[in-house]
C-alpha cells in the first residue's frame, strides 16, 4: 500500500495566494493517532487530521468543498482500514 495518496479536488479552490486543485495525504503513524485521540471535538478533529496528514493548515481545511472533505475523509478511512462511518462512530465516544 502506498505511503500517500493524491486527492483530485472537485472543486478547486484558493487561500492565501496558493490554488488547491489537489491534496496529497499521507498514511497516519501512531503519534498522529495519539495526537487526534486527545482532541475531543469531532469536527476539530477531523480537520485536524486532514490538516497535519495533507500538510497544510486547519484554516486552508476549512476553504475545502465539504464533498471533497468527505472525499479526503474516506481516503484516510482507507489508510485505518475502517470506514468513513465507522470513524465517524469512534469518534462521537
Amino acid at each position: 500500500m502506498s505511503k500517500t495518496e493524491t486527492i483530485t479536488l472537485e472543486f478547486p479552490f484558493e487561500h492565501k495566494g496558493e490554488t488547491y486543485e489537489e491534496l496529497v495525504v499521507r498514511r497516519p503513524k501512531m503519534r498522529d493517532l495519539k495526537k487526534f485521540e486527545a482532541i475531543k471535538d469531532k469536527m476539530k478533529k477531523a480537520i485536524t487530521m486532514l490538516a497535519d496528514l495533507a500538510e497544510v493548515t486547519p484554516d486552508t481545511v476549512d476553504e475545502m468543498d465539504p464533498t471533497d472533505f468527505d472525499k479526503a475523509s474516506r481516503v484516510i478511512a482507507g489508510f485505518l482500514g475502517v470506514s468513513a462511518e465507522e470513524i465517524q462512530r469512534l469518534s462521537d465516544r
